[in-house]
């Protein structure tokens, strides 16, 4: 824990950028602070007060994720979360929560979101309120990217410097693509019904860029900021890749042809697959380095912007190698997709 808390100071205590930049963040710890604060009275004998309740329950931070988790049909209500606050085991982390919150209150976020810009057009903008949060949930994630973009942050003590810059570059990246994937949207809407939430979940795909643009580059291994057991885990997974995209192919047929009894339906498979680094991922991460590889990041940039494109420019680049014969074999995207949504390869030209 030294090491982390010691690693965070060395870094700058700038959170915000001049208005020209292109990366600007917003740091409000409001909900980690009131948290902590209640279980430092706790710990010192003090009465917690309604007062200091309501400050936690008020705070901006808090009334998001209430807001976000609801979006997601995962309510949950003042009185669940104070019970997490009073749990015996949140008391016993509280002072490495303290630590590690105080440190990256010093972090120089804007220098970990712009090791993505290179993985992004060059008037796309990272600018978003980034709340590091205590909460039952152990992951990051953004919200409301296309109207009040925020990223939160789980306060995790165990995280290293580069686990933490990795994650802040990864959810940055989100905002970034969201910030000119609008266009996207309105692309789509000419679609027919099923065929256009198939377009809209190729979106989901993004997970896998943000992977690729926090490491930096296709050719170092995409969990390299993490420890050895998270990069086992992700070569582990991605064995399994050329089924998962399979698995995905039948997810989009399945939509475009009808195929679910109900939209929610779709959707509940259509979320699976985030899972923890799930095919949005690995499917994604092999897209974009196997475009980024066979055509440059121009290129791959590019399709950032128009999903659909993704898809049918890494069915080329596969293609190619497949006839090169180099390697693996790679598994391709039905045509019957591609056609449906409006976009072809040259390899199936």
């Amino acid at each position: 824990m030294k090491r982390l808390v010691l690693v965070f100071m060395f870094l700058s205590a700038a959170v915000a950028l001049a208005s020209d930049s292109r990366v600007q963040f917003r740091l409000d710890t409001s909900e980690a602070d009131a948290v902590l604060a209640i279980l430092e009275e706790r710990a010192a004998g003090k009465q917690v007060t309604n007062s200091d309740w309501q400050r936690l329950f008020a705070s901006e931070a808090y009334l998001r994720l209430k807001k976000r988790e609801a979006s997601l049909h995962r309510d949950f209500t003042d009185d669940d979360f104070r019970h997490f606050v009073l749990s015996e085991d949140l008391a016993k982390r509280a002072p490495a929560l303290r630590r590690t919150l105080d440190a990256w209150k010093k972090a120089d976020l804007r220098a970990a979101a712009e090791r993505i810009l290179p993985y992004l057009p060059a008037d796309a903008r990272v600018k978003a309120s980034v709340y590091p949060v205590i909460k039952p949930k152990t992951n990051s994630f953004v919200f409301e990217t296309d109207s009040n973009p925020a990223i939160f942050l789980y306060v995790d003590p165990d995280e290293s410097q580069s686990e933490f810059t990795n994650i802040v570059a990864h959810e940055s990246h989100h905002i970034g693509f969201s910030d000119v994937s609008k266009l996207y949207e309105q692309k789509i809407k000419v679609l027919p019904e099923n065929t256009r939430k198939a377009a809209e979940w190729m979106g989901a795909f993004g997970e896998g860029l943000a992977v690729l643009a926090a490491a930096g580059s296709a050719d170092v291994h995409p969990m390299q900021d993490f420890k050895p057991d998270q990069r086992t885990r992700w070569d582990q997974d991605f064995k399994f890749v050329d089924q998962e995209l399979i698995q995905v192919n039948q997810f989009f047929l399945d939509e475009i042809n009808g195929g679910f009894a109900r939209p929610e339906v779709a959707d509940h498979v259509g979320f699976t697959f985030f899972g923890y680094r799930g095919p949005w991922y690995t499917v994604g991460y092999l897209m974009g380095s196997t475009v980024e590889k066979r055509f440059g990041r121009a290129v791959l940039i590019e399709c950032m912007s128009d999903p659909r494109q993704l898809l049918a420019k890494y069915n080329e680049a596969a293609t190619q190698a497949n006839t090169a014969g180099k390697g693996d074999k790679l598994p391709l995207w039905s045509t019957e997709i591609l056609k449906a949504v409006g976009v072809q390869s040259a390899a199936a030209q």
